[in-house]
């Protein structure tokens, strides 16, 4: 019973013991682990700093780059949803267009004023005011420069039906903006020596077509606008914006095209007006300029060229899908066409080179001269000649040509008449499907 006493005692002091230094070690395995864990926090909470500060770092110093991919991201959210190309290739719609001015080859008037001595206003020119030629630093040119009031050239006495009429022009570096321009006008006049002063700033004459070129405007760019006029009622007045013409760029090729009733107007090369019924069937028989500002500012004219041109062969075909001329000659009673046509059917092939889904039908007319049946044969033979010169001179196949003979059968004009007769000697050219 000692001896069990005893170890009764020796195995309570044990566990006692045991749970002494089991309550120790659970204490202390409790104060590491809050340290491991305060040490973990501490690492996060310096890990996530480091992270903020370098993102902001990144931020600062890369700027550029996030406005780059947010830019990216715009496009591409803009994109067309059938685009194949790249985000980094994405670019501008492209405009095709071509610069289709065609000189008139025949000059019926020029004037660069080596005639005329510096400082005198031209003998051949009118007005209700003054100019004087003049010439800049070491340039040869001359130049007409104008003060505020109404010119004409006297020798201009016709425009014809189909010309151009181009010249150079600039203005002084003091132009103010509330002056308002220069007019070239194209115009119809009875009394040559004084109705040309009725296209002013503030009124017109009964029959015109007006082109007003301002260097700036209120937005500080080039201005342009077309006015037409038919028996005192202004028919078109509409103005826009240029780039052409301007005070920095004070140094423009101007460039009017007259066929029949269209007007395109050209600056260095550039078109900037296509006015389809901008003339009337009035007679339009004289240019005018007339400017109007404040003192000392000038606009100056220099190069001026009236030219016969050819009627347009490629316009009223494709817009119209009828095109009628009597310019294409042929020698007497045959079908051979003269040299001087070739320009005429060049312009045609060309058309129908660069539009191969546009088929025609050439019709050939002519007068009452000869027999029915002659005139007859006769045209058929011509509008087969056009269609062989149009084969032969462009790749244009047969099949898309189509010829009819109408004879003498379908007059436009009396045949009692010379002029009558070469009217009716004639070709039409029909779009067909």
């Amino acid at each position: 019973m000692k001896n069990l006493s005893i170890i009764l005692v020796l195995v309570f002091a044990v566990f006692g013991n045991l749970e002494s230094v089991n309550a120790q070690f659970w204490k202390k395995l409790g104060k590491r682990a809050a340290d491991a864990a305060k040490e973990t926090v501490t690492q996060k909470v310096e890990n996530k700093t480091a992270e903020k500060t370098g993102n902001a770092m990144d931020t600062i110093l890369n700027s550029d780059k996030k406005i780059k991919k947010i830019s990216k991201h715009k496009k591409k959210k803009n994109r067309s949803v059938n685009s194949s190309e790249s985000d980094e290739n994405i670019s501008e719609n492209i405009i095709n267009s071509k610069k289709d001015f065609i000189s008139g080859t025949n000059a019926i008037y020029t004037d660069t004023f080596k005639n005329d001595a510096i400082g005198d206003f031209p003998v051949t020119w009118n007005t209700n005011s003054s100019g004087e030629v003049i010439t800049f630093n070491d340039d040869n040119t001359r130049w007409l420069q104008l003060d505020l009031g109404q010119y004409t050239p006297d020798v201009i006495t016709e425009i014809p039906e189909n010309c151009t009429f181009e010249f150079d022009l600039t203005v002084s570096n003091n132009f103010d903006w509330y002056s308002d321009g220069i007019w070239v006008n194209i115009i119809s006049v009875k009394d040559k020596r004084k109705d040309f002063a009725q296209w002013s700033r503030f009124s017109t004459g009964a029959n015109g077509v007006r082109l007003r070129l301002k260097p700036k405007n209120f937005d500080n760019v080039g201005e342009s606008q077309i006015t037409t006029y038919v028996n005192n009622e202004q028919i078109i007045d509409n103005s826009k914006n240029n780039t052409q013409f301007t005070l920095e760029n004070n140094n423009v090729h101007v460039a009017l095209w007259k066929q029949k009733n269209r007007l395109r107007v050209y600056l260095n090369d550039e078109k900037v007006w296509d006015i389809p019924r901008a003339f009337s069937t009035a007679n339009y028989n004289a240019i005018s300029f007339n400017t109007a500002g404040v003192e000392k500012e000038h606009f100056y004219i220099a190069n001026l060229r009236l030219a016969n041109a050819g009627e347009d062969t490629r316009h009223p075909l494709l817009e119209t899908g009828h095109f009628e001329t009597s310019d294409i000659l042929f020698d007497v009673n045959k079908a051979t066409i003269q040299p001087s046509s070739f320009k005429i059917l060049n312009d045609l092939g060309k058309v129908l080179e660069e539009n191969p889904s546009v088929n025609i039908k050439i019709i050939g007319h002519t007068d009452n001269d000869g027999s029915v049946e002659a005139n007859q044969l006769l045209s058929e033979k011509r509008a087969q000649a056009i269609k062989d010169y149009l084969s032969n001179n462009f790749p244009i196949a047969g099949k898309r040509m189509q010829i009819v003979g109408k004879g003498e059968s379908e007059p436009i004009e009396s045949n009692s008449t010379p002029e009558g007769k070469a009217k009716n000697r004639r070709v039409e050219f029909i779009k067909i499907k």
